[in-house]
């Protein structure tokens, strides 16, 4: 068992790679490990962690069901996710994502582009935390006057996620999600009336083109696009330019040739895990890599550490920009991360807006970043900082 205060997640280090190599480290000893501070074994190798991602009939993510994401598609197994994974692939298809694509690059523009008139700036608050609100705002067709309060709402009900068995947090998380519930409702209401062309209007015809139109079913994909894309986003992209200011090499690549920035989104998401890991519900007893596990138990699948398993990762310590497109962190199996083409993008024009406005990107000497499992609140991995000199 690792004790809770020697937990690598429970650590800090000035490195976005450490997490993922210190699992790794302890899964070349033991293939799961009982973390305290995670309270719940930890799969550590990337053969244990992907079969297990893939396997949802043993490995669940049901326990969703027991708070407000219960009409989720992240909640749902068999045929009740197959149906409702059919309506997401309709608003995620190629030609909805190329539309997608052209409304995001001009916000990346408009966030990113003020900062060429700096010459140091903190990326996260001043910019990269800002930029998803507006990009959902504009996709769903959201008037501009839910922009501070959206993020206040998101970032309740986050927090409430994050930690659902405090009581501190409980009541405004709830409050939080009836309050954003209701206010979408009005918006889904209103947009089947006038028939916009937006994302919320793609999400409208899509329920309609599966028979399974409802205010409420609508509401809740369109809330939980905002809740699994907002700070997702963030670490995501936080991740990818921290990647690149900590292998100079890289990052000058993708600034002499722009069609290595998905490359490196692909080997960010590896190196530097902001998707360090999920739980998994143990619906049988079942044996993994020769540890019993009980039904009813949870596990921790750690991303993180299979991102770091030098089988399938040769020189796992070396961001490499030839690793396209192996990582887990969007899943995988039939939960794997619906929204994923929209990150790409997101990701992607925010990369391209940020490297065409500061040419001379580099980490400020003088104040180094950290990063920590629970950064920002919530379950990922990353940093609260990036503190650059332009």
């Amino acid at each position: 068992m690792i004790p809770a205060a020697e937990s690598a997640f429970a650590q800090r280090s000035s490195s976005p790679a450490a997490l993922g190599r210190n699992l790794a480290a302890l899964g070349q000893h033991e293939p799961i490990v009982f973390d305290e501070f995670m309270n719940a074994p930890l799969v550590l190798r990337h053969r244990d962690v992907s079969a297990a991602l893939r396997d949802t009939a043993t490995f669940s993510t049901r326990f969703y069901g027991m708070g407000p994401m219960s009409a989720a598609m992240i909640a749902l197994d068999g045929p009740a996710h197959h149906g409702l994974r059919r309506v997401h692939n309709r608003f995620f298809s190629a030609a909805a994502s190329a539309k997608y694509a052209q409304a995001v690059v001009p916000i990346a523009r408009r966030t990113f582009a003020p900062l060429a008139a700096k010459t140091e700036v903190e990326l996260v608050e001043e910019s990269i935390a800002r930029y998803p609100m507006e990009v959902f705002l504009t996709l769903l067709g959201i008037p501009d006057e839910l922009g501070d309060q959206g993020l206040a709402w998101v970032r309740a009900i986050i927090t409430w996620l994050g930690s659902p068995m405090d009581e501190s947090v409980a009541a405004a998380g709830q409050q939080a999600y009836a309050q954003l519930s209701a206010y979408t409702s009005t918006l889904v209401q209103q947009e089947r009336r006038d028939r916009g062309d937006n994302m919320l209007g793609e999400i409208i015809r899509a329920f309609e083109a599966e028979d399974a139109y409802s205010v409420e079913s609508v509401t809740t994909a369109v809330v939980s696009l905002l809740l699994g894309g907002f700070e997702t986003t963030i670490q995501m992209m936080s991740a990818t330019v921290s990647s690149l200011l900590f292998n100079p090499d890289a990052l000058a690549r993708v600034q002499a040739d722009g069609s290595l920035a998905e490359a490196a989104i692909d080997e960010a998401f590896r190196w530097a895990n902001p998707t360090a890991g999920l739980y998994r519900l143990v619906m049988r007893d079942v044996e993994l890599a020769g540890t019993a596990l009980a039904a009813g138990s949870m596990v921790y699948l750690c991303i993180a550490a299979a991102h770091f398993d030098e089988q399938v990762y040769p020189d796992a310590g070396t961001f490499r920009l030839d690793r396209r497109g192996t990582h887990l962190g969007f899943g995988l199996g039939p939960h794997y991360c619906v929204g994923a083409p929209l990150a790409r993008i997101e990701v992607a024009a925010a990369l391209t807006a940020l490297l065409d406005a500061c040419p001379g990107l580099r980490l400020d000497p003088d104040a180094q970043p950290r990063f920590h499992y629970g950064a920002r609140g919530f379950v990922q991995h990353g940093t609260e900082a990036l503190p650059v000199l332009t």
